[in-house]
């Protein structure tokens, strides 16, 4: 048996020493951090602070909020894995972290969602480093299709028509509602009318097999994986999420594999015009850039204002209708034009300073190099994750709703926020993002100034990529309580 047993005893003796030399590489870094006053959260070994982490997320939290109790230092440190992770605690460390012109080189995009969603879309610019062939190109054409004015017409059009079927004396689901109301813009957006009426084989959560809408299909697959990816051993190793040993796995892959199957048929069509799509693949062509590269990054124009706008809406609308901020309501419904377009978007801005979407900047060391914070040294080592703890940065400003923050005749200077992250690996879709939001807000508010919102005593209401918090609201009070004493029950709608 001896000859048999020696090669796998072998495979186990090389695994447990690459294995002993991660965990002591992960030690020796962190003793370092320490010795320089870098505070680490409570860990475990291997597992770091996932046990934590799961209990925010239970509770509509990300893993940001952890941190918040270290309000003073620069950074903070945590263990994912065999990662170091350091999140950036104030603005002169943000800064630093984000901007290529103070770092040069050193730090450069590797992100863990790369195992999430993805897997829908790996050869993303999302995911690639600056010195990938044709960064720079690529990004440029993604900028080109990302037309701001089309956009607020195309979303200023559909919130009108959304805006316009309310059932009065019912309750709506406005996160179903904002979810289709995103999608249908980013489908006309991108890839044109006809994005509606393209259809695509998708794999429900029993295991049903059913041809549904190309972009509910890829709304309900980029949601899934986000959420799959954080289930608690894919935190901890971010490539179990890839592995296909779950049934979930196994239906989002299939999910991917038919999206990628369309895709491969749609873009040998022809290009609406105008669309995102036109814009990127005339761009990539020129440089020769493969279809399966514009394919990818034409998903993450789709994606980018799916989940991340419509949780930037329901936050928005979620303070707007609180009884407590009915002011802002009122001066929006009694002003016009550029004013309330100000006025609306303030709104905007100061939701997403208090409930951000999520974190989108998760870079990594690639070689050691030195810190500098207002005098303050750090030298950060080969490997470490690094990243601006987004919810710590707005969190300074207070957690009162005041938008008139934003407001061009404010007199501090605006709150620093990175809501879409800043520098060059920065959300280009920011404006357009704020553009559909403004446009849902503004049709939603003018019409049905009136609205309640009936689910205010749901315990941690917190709109984020992760979060399960829903927004429930009657537009029509008096209706609904007249069809209550009449004897009707108004049903949800799902």
């Amino acid at each position: 048996m001896g000859p048999f047993l020696s090669v796998p005893m072998a495979v186990v003796g090389v695994a447990s020493a690459v294995y002993a030399a991660r965990v002591m590489r992960t030690v020796l870094d962190r003793r370092s951090y320490e010795k320089q006053g870098v505070v680490f959260s409570k860990t475990y070994p291997f597992i770091g602070s996932e046990t934590d982490v799961s209990e925010l997320l239970e509770r509509n939290k990300t893993r940001d909020y952890l941190y918040l109790d270290q309000p003073a230092t620069d950074l903070v440190g945590s263990i994912r894995g065999f990662d170091i992770q350091l999140y950036g605690m104030n603005r002169q460390t943000a800064e630093i972290l984000v901007s290529p012109t103070i770092t040069g080189k050193h730090i450069d995009r590797d992100t863990p969602a790369l195992y999430s969603f993805g897997q829908l879309s790996p050869s993303a610019i999302t995911f690639q480093k600056i010195t990938t062939d044709h960064f720079g190109g690529r990004k440029r054409n993604l900028g080109k299709g990302l037309d701001l004015e089309r956009i607020s017409v195309i979303s200023n059009r559909r919130a009108a028509d959304f805006c316009s079927e309310f059932i009065r004396d019912a309750p709506l689901d406005l996160k179903r509602i904002v979810g289709d109301y995103t999608r249908e813009v980013m489908g006309e957006f991108v890839w044109g009318k006809d994005a509606g009426r393209r259809i695509v084989s998708y794999k429900d959560r029993d295991g049903e097999v059913s041809d549904v809408p190309f972009m509910f299909a890829l709304n309900e697959t980029f949601t899934r994986l986000r959420f799959y990816s954080n289930r608690f051993w894919n935190r901890v190793h971010f490539p179990i999420a890839t592995w296909p040993i779950t049934r979930e796995a196994r239906r989002l892959q299939y999910n991917c594999k038919k999206l990628h199957e369309h895709l491969a048929d749609v873009l040998q069509g022809t290009p609406e015009p105008e669309t995102v799509w036109e814009q990127v693949a005339a761009g990539n062509g020129k440089l020769a850039i493969p279809i399966e590269i514009t394919r990818d990054d034409l998903l993450t124009a789709s994606i980018a204002g799916l989940d991340t706008v419509q949780n930037t809406i329901l936050a928005t609308l979620w303070y707007v209708l609180l009884p407590r901020n009915a002011e802002w309501r009122e001066a929006i419904v009694s002003r016009s034009g550029q004013r309330r377009d100000q006025l609306i978007e303030a709104c905007v801005s100061e939701s997403l300073r208090l409930s951000p979407p999520g974190s989108v900047i998760n870079n990594k060391v690639v070689e050691d190099f030195d810190m500098d914070v207002e005098g303050r040294k750090y030298r950060l080592k080969k490997g470490t994750r690094v990243m601006p703890n987004i919810h710590a940065l707005h969190a300074k400003y207070g957690d009162a709703f005041k938008p008139e923050r934003f407001l061009p005749e404010a007199e501090e200077p605006e709150p620093y926020m990175m809501p879409f992250g800043k520098g060059r690996r920065s959300c280009p879709g920011r404006n357009l993002g704020i553009a559909v939001a403004r446009n849902f807000v503004k049709q939603f508010i003018t019409a049905y100034p009136e609205a309640q919102i009936t689910n205010t005593t749901d315990k941690d209401v917190h709109f984020n990529n992760l979060s399960h918090s829903q927004l429930t609201v009657v537009i029509d009070p008096s209706a609904v309580r007249s069809a209550a004493t009449a004897g009707s029950c108004p049903v949800l709608l799902s």
